[in-house]
């Protein structure tokens, strides 16, 4: 690749750089909304797992209808109550078909929780090399103009390897964020999905005592 190729393209180089910064900002943006919208719906989705235990625990070995357990439309909302609210509409189902119902709501439940959040994963993994590939571009571009000047340093040439050098900075500032933004909201929903297991357990563990007491 000689002196008067990369002249020849250097304006669609340039086009190149500066379409990817504006898509490293966007990721950037985009990324940080989702983080915000995805927090806010598992805040909503945790509900109170301990209160729900707390209530499942009580009279365990004496009872095991959950008649007496209301879950109000605001309890519907988190993924706890949910639990409590499938159990109570089948009870009538033996502890084996009641887990394998559980099992189907549990995959619906993590599907959703999960939304939107491989993006930030994948923006993590992507945003360094999209500003590899903005920094390589613009050191062509720089020693375009450097070639250009006759091998002299100019103050377009300093400024064309200042901005290369700024892609790489800015895919690590979007990225870095990305990828802790990606394992906290992992580590919220595994936190999450926890607490509706230890519901879900306690739910079953009531039908099996209402199976065993049947025979």
């Amino acid at each position: 690749m000689n002196a008067n190729f990369i002249g020849t393209f250097a304006p669609v180089l340039f086009t190149i750089e500066i379409a990817l910064y504006a898509l490293l900002v966007v990721l950037g943006v985009t990324g940080l909304v989702l983080f915000i919208w995805r927090w806010k719906t598992l805040s909503v989705a945790a509900g109170d797992a301990a209160k729900w235990k707390k209530l499942l625990s009580e009279n365990l070995s004496s009872g095991s209808s959950l008649d007496h357990i209301q879950v109000t439309v605001e309890e519907e909302r988190t993924l706890p109550g949910r639990v409590v609210k499938l159990g109570k509409e089948s009870q009538g189902l033996s502890p084996e078909a009641l887990e394998k119902v559980y099992e189907v709501q549990e995959s619906a439940e993590k599907r959703h929780l999960e939304s939107g959040v491989s993006f930030l994963g994948t923006v993590g993994a992507n945003a360094p090399f999209l500003g590899l590939t903005g920094t390589v571009l613009g050191i062509l571009i720089a020693f375009n103009k450097f070639a250009e000047a006759g091998g002299k340093g100019s103050t377009e040439v300093m400024v064309a390897i200042a901005r290369a050098l700024v892609a790489t900075a800015l895919g690590l500032t979007i990225a870095i964020p990305a990828v802790v933004a990606f394992n906290v909201l992992k580590n919220r929903i595994r936190t999450i999905l926890d607490g509706s297991r230890e519901v879900r357990g306690l739910v079953v563990a009531r039908s099996l005592n209402a199976a065993a007491k049947e025979k």
